[in-house]
């Protein structure tokens, strides 16, 4: 057991005064420098004199005892007791990358999306979020983050160039459309774009992806959507479609389910109130990694003891002392 050198202190110097103490009262008068008085044994002889004596031998010790605690609560207190506490955060390892298909026939929905995906940034708590938007070229909007602050400004700029056809805010119809790339709404690039933009590989997380398109090919992709699927299911990354009611392409749609469904993930249609709901649950039920987090060493001073220590001694020691009559 080792002890502090603040408790040798108050040990040794309480030693010292108990052995001051013992001294006054066991030399003799004459080393002690008193006047000779004659017969005086018989006076320290008597009974009520013994149990004073005694009293105030007792009364006298514990008064240095007292002394002595406080004076070492009050050096406690100077040396600023700590508490060291080591803190192991818990993070959430999941990732959802949120893709939208800006070709000519969802941009009528394009707008009601991103609001939708602005609920379930809101939604989110301890998620990195990424969006991805595409047509006939991929274009990240935002990488995976979790500054839902950063996500949710872009999103509201991506919503003003929607609504405003690219004249305000963020213009998706021409980043995505070149006139050097032939096609349209190439759903199978753009979602294994979506599924490349996901970092950390060699960590165990949960992934996402919340696609949000009508599954209307115009163009010649070099990934089909089943292509596409395959290559998510591959990594390891959960498709939950988002889609808006058709009654031409029915069989567009049934592919597009099919490829979510491949993949562990959903198909939600925009016409249901609670798809939204349902997709933030279904992302917030997958199995999500913990981790401990980087290891923050923090001290917390404690003077609270010490402090009360001292006062509670000077208090007693006032009390004895005019008991003892000092």
């Amino acid at each position: 057991m080792v002890i502090r050198p603040l408790l040798w202190l108050a040990v040794t110097v309480g030693a010292l005064a108990l052995l001051g103490v013992l001294l006054a009262f066991l030399l003799p008068s004459r080393a002690r420098g008193g006047a000779p008085v004659a017969y005086l044994h018989r006076l320290t002889a008597l009974p009520a004199y013994v149990r004073a004596r005694r009293r105030a031998l007792l009364g006298s010790l514990a008064l240095l005892l007292v002394a002595a605690l406080t004076g070492a609560f009050a050096l406690a207190g100077l040396s600023r007791p700590t508490v060291q506490e080591t803190i192991s955060p818990k993070r959430h390892l999941r990732d959802v990358m949120l893709c939208l298909d800006t070709s000519g026939s969802m941009l009528g929905y394009d707008a009601e999306i991103i609001e939708a995906y602005a609920s379930m940034v809101e939604s989110f708590d301890g998620e990195r979020i990424g969006m991805t938007v595409f047509n006939s070229t991929a274009v990240t909007v935002f990488p995976l983050t979790d500054d839902y602050d950063m996500a949710a400004d872009f999103l509201a700029e991506a919503h003003e160039g929607l609504t405003s056809w690219g004249t305000d805010g963020l213009d998706f119809l021409m980043a995505t459309q070149p006139e050097t790339v032939p096609g349209s709404s190439l759903i199978g690039d753009g979602l294994t774009s979506c599924v490349d933009a996901f970092d950390r590989r060699d960590e165990e997380r949960s992934r996402s992806i919340v696609l949000a398109t009508d599954n209307e090919l115009a163009g010649t992709p070099l990934f089909s959507l089943d292509e596409a699927a395959g290559i998510a299911e591959s990594a390891g990354v959960r498709v939950y479609a988002l889609a808006p009611d058709s009654w031409y392409f029915t069989s567009a749609l049934d592919e597009l389910e099919r490829a979510a469904q491949q993949t562990g993930g959903e198909m939600h249609s925009m016409s249901d109130g609670a798809g939204v709901e349902r997709i933030v649950s279904s992302v917030q039920r997958t199995e999500a990694e913990l981790t401990d987090g980087r290891s923050v060493t923090l001290f917390h001073d404690r003077p609270l003891v010490p402090l009360i220590g001292t006062g509670v001694g000077v208090l007693v020691l006032l009390v004895c002392a005019w008991r003892l009559k000092l």
